[in-house]
């Protein structure tokens, strides 16, 4: 597999079974004061991670899946995907890699 959002997207739909573009990983800067310091589409983290060559370890406290972009707001929370499943599938992608 080489590194492009095509064949990201691609695994990630299949192996998920979502539109990823459609979902985002959204970061803030503690558990209190929850200001989002970033938010990416599934595409777009996994392509940030897979070309450090990483897989991303999440802390759930910090970090969370949402169905709107810049939001850490519990009504547009991902319920049927997990941090861990996509730090799985990102592993994967950096496997096949070589």
């Amino acid at each position: 597999m080489s590194v492009n959002a095509e064949n990201v997207h691609a695994h990630l739909k299949k192996a998920l079974n979502l539109d990823p573009d459609k979902m985002h990983v959204t970061e803030v800067t503690d558990v209190i004061d929850l200001s989002v310091v970033r938010s990416r589409t599934l595409v777009e983290e996994s392509l940030h991670w897979l070309k450090q060559k990483q897989e991303p370890t999440y802390d759930q406290g910090l970090f969370g899946l949402f169905y709107a972009p810049g939001t850490f707001d519990a009504a547009h929370r991902v319920a049927h995907v997990r941090l861990s499943d996509l730090e799985r599938e990102i592993g994967r992608m950096l496997a096949s890699l070589g």
